[in-house]
């Protein structure tokens, strides 16, 4: 007989499948949809999209303490349905408007109810054993992955034979059925462990939980992988729609150029779940994020589409094991009953990575083109990196 947390588990990975799906069908192409809502010219709308997902993540970011404590307080699984639901219905209603002002509301309003990636990895974290947490943080990531590989391309060719509107669409009905699949068919045992609402406790978990020097090296460089990861979206496809001829299919090679990184960071992510458990997380992380890093320079030389997607292919291979490997290292430092409030705080640093990255990318790219973002985006990951291990070192040999 299967286990019940491996049939929750599974269900919960393929909703969060299912969910990124929907997100990579429509929200890659944002620059181009915002070029037929009024903004023609191709700087102008990276412009608009980067502030678009820079709001957006600086609402999830505000928003992820409140929705931590709340799943500590009633569950992980409200939180969950929450996140999809609440996206579902903002998504869709992307496809209905007619000016640029009205999906820049949509979208960053988005943020305040999203956050399906941090919600899933708690739920997860919650049913799965200890023993197995770098493995399934590994799974949890492989599926963003796989469905961002294929997603992107299947996303542009509806884009270019029906509209960026159905695509937005569809999206909507991923979401909203991946909420209502996680609604119905898990059924969470949850009870509130004694003094998970108490502050004073919190506060001295927290303090000793982010007061690790290694734990706070692990958020470190989470946040500058999520930073160069969402710093591309608004510049991707002004990129390679400026490698292609007129009238080439834009939509759809964007699609491959992303999907074919997302393929190569879900076999990262599993591998890199399994490595940490093994070899530990530290290792794996300052390895990963540094050649990750080195890899955004090639990005920005790259003469044609071909190329750029060998380039992120490459770089997709090291950059995938970071989240998967730090979430696991994070979620073994917490007490269960802090476990929602600190990965709340944890979304909170990535998400103002993610909120920084996009508007820095985009201002980059207007003042000095496309390439310069990809060189920028990779010295601050790198810099992230070696100042994260800088960091720990120095605050252990304090300790000691």
């Amino acid at each position: 007989m299967i286990p019940s947390w491996k049939r929750d588990f599974a269900v919960l990975w393929f909703a969060q499948f299912s969910a990124i799906v929907g997100f990579g069908l429509a929200l890659p192409f944002l620059p181009l949809y915002i070029q037929t809502l009024g903004v023609p010219d191709p700087a102008e709308a990276a412009l608009w999209a980067g502030g678009m997902a820079s709001l957006g993540g600086l609402a999830m970011a505000v928003m992820a303490p409140i929705w931590g404590t709340m799943a500590d307080r009633y569950g992980r699984k409200p939180m969950v349905t929450r996140s999809m639901i609440g996206a579902g219905l903002f998504v869709a209603a992307m496809a209905i408007v007619n000016d640029v002002r009205q999906l820049f509301a949509l979208r960053s309003a988005q943020g305040l109810l999203s956050g399906t990636v941090p919600a899933s990895r708690l739920l997860a974290a919650s049913v799965v054993p200890p023993d197995r947490l770098g493995q399934t943080m590994g799974l949890m990531a492989t599926a963003q992955f796989v469905a961002s590989s294929f997603a992107p391309f299947l996303g542009g060719l509806i884009s270019e034979h029906w509209g960026f509107p159905i695509a937005f669409l569809m999206t909507g009905a991923l979401l909203l059925g991946a909420g209502l699949l996680v609604l119905v068919s898990i059924r969470e045992q949850f009870t509130p462990p004694a003094g998970a609402t108490r502050g004073g406790r919190r506060l001295a978990d927290v303090k000793r939980i982010f007061g690790s020097p290694r734990v706070a090296a692990a958020i470190g460089i989470m946040l500058a992988t999520h930073m160069a990861q969402m710093a591309m979206g608004p510049i991707m496809p002004i990129y390679v729609q400026s490698m292609l001829p007129p009238g080439a299919p834009v939509a759809s090679t964007v699609g491959t150029v992303v999907g074919a990184a997302a393929l190569t960071s879900a076999i990262a992510a599993t591998v890199g779940g399994r490595l940490g458990d093994r070899v530990g997380h530290a290792r794996v992380l300052l390895v990963a994020s540094v050649i990750g890093a080195l890899f955004f320079i090639p990005q920005s030389l790259a003469a044609d589409p071909t190329q750029l997607l060998l380039f992120r292919a490459a770089g997709g291979i090291f950059l995938g094991a970071i989240v998967p490997v730090g979430m696991a290292y994070i979620a073994l430092a917490t007490p269960a009953g802090s476990r929602g409030w600190v990965f709340g705080m944890s979304t909170t640093a990535t998400s103002l990575g993610s909120a920084v990255g996009p508007m820095l990318s985009a201002t980059v790219a207007a003042n000095f083109g496309p390439r310069a973002s990809f060189q920028v985006v990779g010295a601050i990951v790198l810099l992230g990196a070696l100042g994260a291990l800088f960091a720990s070192r120095s605050r252990e040999q304090t300790a000691a």
